[in-house]
Parts: C-alpha cells; structure tokens; sequence
C-alpha cells in the first residue's frame, strides 16, 4: 500500500540566522514592541508585522480558505502581504509562527502557511515553529536562557504598563499623558533589554516600583466610566486586527477597559502540563516542571502589586487568584484552547466591579466558544445587573452589526 507522500519544506538552518531576517505576526500590540528583543538577544533579526489593511484579509482568503478560523486568515494572509510588498529579499526572509502543542488548530496554522507559500511561489521561504512541546525542531533555531529571561521580562513589564494604562488613561486630565508614558518606559527597557539588562527577576522589582510611581504622578479628573471586562481567545483578545481595535473603541466611549494580563495566559499554559499529566495519568519533564515555572511568574507578579498598593493604584489579577477565587466560573479539564482561562477572566472582572463584560472569539472557533458561551448564564445568574455577551469576530461579520452589539453592552453598564 503506498503512503500518503509528504511536500518537502524549508527549513531554517544555523546559516540563516546570519543571513535571514525573521518576521513575527502580530499578535500581542502591547507586549510585542518589547517581546521582539527576546529573539535578538538570540542574535536572530526579528522584526514584528504591524501592517493591516483590506489586503490582508483578501490575501487570507486567496491563500487559505473562509473555512479555517479568522486569526489563521489573518496570520497567513499578513505573511503573504509582507513578503509580496517587495521590503524584503524573500530569499533571505523567515517567518515565525508560535504552536501551543494543544488540540486547538492553531497546531495547524503552519501547515497551512507553508501551503500557502507553496501556492504563492515562495515555498522556499522557511517557517520556524515556535513551541516548547516537541512539536517541530530547527537545527538552525534554539531558544537560549538569555532569550527566555528577556521574554519574561518583557511580558511582565508590558503587563504593568497595560494594566496602568488601562486603568489610568480615562481618568487624565492631561489628555495623552498615559500614552506617552507607555512610550518613554518602552524606550527604556528597550534600550536596557539592547544591554542585556534589567532582564533577572532581582532586578526587576526597582523597575515595577519606578514604573508606578510615575503613572501615580498622572493627574486625574473625578469622573466616573463604565468599567468593562474584555477577555476571549488570547489572538482576537489582545491583538487590534483581530478584534477590529475593541480597546481603542470602548476607551473612545469613555469606558474603562479592564484585561488581564498576558503572564495569567503563560502560567495557563505551564499549568495544564501538570493538569494534563494528572487527567490522562502520565509523566513528562514539562508536566514535572512546571509548578515551579509557575511560582517564579507568580512571584513577579506579587512584586508588581506590591509597587501597585504602595502607591495606591489598583491591583492586578494575579493567576493564583484567578485559580483560587474565580474557578467556580468553568472547570479545570478544560484545558484545550484559551479553556477555563476565559470564564475566570470573566469572573474576575464582574468580581472587582466591572459593569459589564465582552467575550471576544473568532467565529467557527468551537473551544472559545464552548468555554465562552458555554458559561454565560452561569455569569448573568451571578450577577444579574452586569451586562456579559460573547462578540464574534470574522472578516466575513459586518462590522456596523459587531460595533451595535458592543454598544448595547456600553449602553447596559451605563445604566447600572
């Protein structure tokens, strides 16, 4: 019986580090503006995508298909607009494409993009696989203890620095003053991450406690504004193509925007090794180590509260919370896609006074959804005066019907 016969690919090897520049979709805007120098501290000429417009989309559609999730269209489809712009030698241009390991399709997601290469005439192009499951390995690309010190750091500084704003920003009087504070603190760990510095953990509580004694100096006007949770699947939650600019949109409608941070989803992520291993009866060196992977995050985030309540500004969620008090929201086997992390996002805003709450999640995605919608009337029986609904996003959705539904929450949470 004669198999089935696989494409060949191409792979990244140890030449190309040298000779390649690696390009990183969007997928975090607040984080990746400082996430990019984990990957140059591996000597590696990263540089992330921030380019959106119709052509993308229409780019996704040509080279994949309506039919796989919205965030693959919208990864593959700025892939395919980036390298036809003609701003990079494609033959020395390799893409990075992070893999969870898990049941979700985003395992998926890098085949489908080497077929989409394939399709555009630039098979020869190479993908990297980004993951700490095994899932792919490249001789030419390894992550370095130097590199994974520069990416916690930068998530945990850019956690901060989201959670001030979000926070603050509604409330300046100033107008623009929080946004340029975000801008001068991301060109100094910038510069200090070129260094190598401000990267180990001892180091990087004087940096919290600096950080929030200059956005406690912001000056505030006494007004109040809805406050509203935004949680959902981690691509459509944090990044502004996929969520069609969600944030920039409620804070345009005086709302506060409340969100939790993106190193609740990394110890999300290292917890479910240990969870997986227990449900399914295994060992693994991951499921082993991750405890205490997740007591260093931990940590750091207790450090950042602790330069929070020194100088009176509200406190983050941190993940032992989110496990501790907001459980009650979902269930701990759901461990596929963004599982039980989304209904305790949402727990946690209705419990610290959030006036309503939005699930965003990429249509056709049936674990957001099962772990979104799947807890709604659990929330709405909880907390019958806020208003929670889950909010589709897809290219094929119209956005004057998306921006409605969203206004019907704002107008709710204005009411109460």
């Amino acid at each position: 019986m004669n198999g089935t016969r696989r494409t060949p690919y191409a792979k990244f090897t140890r030449e190309m580090k040298k000779t390649h520049t690696v390009l990183i979709p969007s997928m975090l805007d607040f984080h990746f503006p400082l996430l990019v120098y984990a990957f140059r501290a591996g000597g590696y000429k990263a540089q992330v995508l921030s380019h959106f417009s119709g052509e993308v989309i229409a780019a996704g559609w040509e080279y994949s298909n309506n039919d796989i999730c919205y965030p693959a269209n919208l990864i593959i489809g700025q892939f395919i607009t980036a390298l036809k712009s003609g701003r990079y030698d494609t033959h020395k241009t390799a893409l990075l494409l992070p893999q969870t390991g898990g049941g979700c399709r985003a395992c998926n997601y890098i085949h489908l993009l080497r077929k989409a290469l394939v399709k555009a005439g630039m098979g020869y192009v190479p993908v990297i696989s980004l993951n700490v499951s095994g899932v792919e390995k490249h001789s030419g690309f390894s992550v370095t203890p130097k590199m994974l010190l520069t990416a916690c750091a930068a998530v945990m500084y850019s956690d901060l620095l989201m959670h001030l704003y979000n926070c603050t920003s509604p409330y300046e009087k100033s107008s623009g003053e929080c946004k340029r504070l975000v801008c001068v603190w991301r060109k100094r760990l910038s510069k200090a991450f070129e260094s190598g510095r401000l990267i180990l953990p001892f180091s990087m509580g004087k940096v919290f406690d600096r950080i929030c004694s200059d956005f406690s100096k912001v000056k505030k006007a006494y007004k109040k504004c809805p406050k509203i949770c935004v949680t959902g699947e981690v691509y459509v939650k944090f990044c502004s193509i996929g969520n069609d600019g969600l944030e920039d949109f409620l804070r345009g409608e005086g709302c506060e925007v409340y969100m939790s941070g993106f190193a609740n989803y990394m110890m999300y992520l290292m917890d479910n090794c240990k969870a997986d291993d227990r449900l399914y009866d295994k060992a693994t060196v991951s499921g082993a180590l991750s405890p205490l992977a997740v007591k260093v995050v931990g940590s750091m985030q207790e450090r950042m509260n602790k330069a929070l309540a020194k100088y009176s500004l509200p406190q983050m969620s941190t993940y032992k919370y989110l496990k501790e008090k907001c459980s009650w929201a979902g269930s701990f086997g759901q461990t596929m896609g963004d599982g039980w992390l989304i209904s305790a996002e949402a727990a946690d805003g209705l419990q610290n006074g959030c006036d309503g709450c939005i699930i965003a999640v990429p249509f056709g995605c049936l674990v957001s959804h099962t772990a979104a919608r799947g807890v709604i009337s659990r929330l709405r029986k909880r907390f019958p005066n806020a208003a929670v609904s889950a909010v589709d996003h897809d290219s094929g959705l119209s956005r004057i019907n998306r921006r409605n539904r969203i206004k019907m929450i704002i107008s709710f949470a204005h009411k109460y």
